[in-house]
């Protein structure tokens, strides 16, 4: 599989500007447009754009960059607007500076994949398994409630359903061949499995207490579906305002 690393004709300046712009955006998104620190459920973050601006600052500006704009972020996202109310959490930032620094491999590696039953069967599976594994421990754990036992299989279910739905039929503008919304979705599914689900349960887990990890494991989960749903929407209109800064190499 030959790989086609990502590479555009900005300049050093323009990153610094492209990045300083991300940063603020991601601040903005990620701490106002976004539900953060639910009494019950501290862990949870849900952002309605906040990981798709990470994602697209690694894909157009690099690694490094992309590892800046995401611990910059969260780091002055909690100066602005937590300091008197939490204690700092760099267990997160780690999440987001790693989310930061491997997009743009991930995104790179997929762009190469040309199968699209390969990419769709690697999603589903993967779906398939962490929603039977969250329903199983719902199921067989005496200690979780019977509501919940009910209704978070049900809503994981449709929210999964939605997913698959959304991946197969989901065509973007038709204007934009630089990379297809299907491998758009496919590597956000990956970005948000390896760094936020997995990644980021373990180091939430190590802030929060490690007695936690399940109930946040399936919170990562939930949120991940949606978060999928959304990052392709807002990569792929990242990419059409963009795309003329990409160079293709031959």
């Amino acid at each position: 599989m030959h790989i086609e690393w990502f590479k555009t004709n900005l300049t050093q300046i323009q990153k610094i500007c492209l990045a300083g712009l991300f940063i603020a955006l991601a601040v903005i998104m990620q701490k106002v447009v976004a539900i953060n620190y639910i009494p019950v459920l501290p862990f949870v973050r849900v952002s309605f754009c906040g990981p798709a601006l990470i994602i697209f600052s690694s894909i157009l500006l690099g690694p490094i960059y992309g590892l800046l704009v995401g611990a910059a972020s969260d780091l002055f996202g909690y100066l602005i607007f937590d300091p008197r109310t939490y204690p700092p959490f760099l267990q997160i930032t780690a999440i987001y500076a790693v989310l930061g620094f491997g997009s743009y491999f991930v995104f790179s590696l997929v762009r190469s994949i040309r199968s699209r039953k390969l990419m769709l069967g690697i999603e589903i599976s993967s779906l398939t398994a962490i929603w039977v594994a969250a329903t199983l421990f719902l199921l067989l754990n005496a200690q979780v409630e019977l509501v919940f036992k009910i209704v978070v299989p049900i809503v994981s279910g449709l929210l999964f359903i939605g997913l698959i739905l959304f991946s197969t039929l989901y065509k973007g503008k038709e204007d934009n061949p630089f990379i297809s919304p299907l491998h758009i979705c496919f590597a956000s599914f990956v970005c948000d499995f390896l760094f936020l689900l997995l990644f980021g349960s373990c180091m939430k887990a190590l802030a929060f207490g490690f007695n936690l990890f399940v109930t946040i494991f399936l919170c990562q989960a939930l949120v991940m579906f949606v978060n999928v749903m959304l990052d392709t929407i807002f990569i792929s209109t990242f990419q059409r305002f963009t795309k003329k800064y990409f160079v293709e190499v031959k």
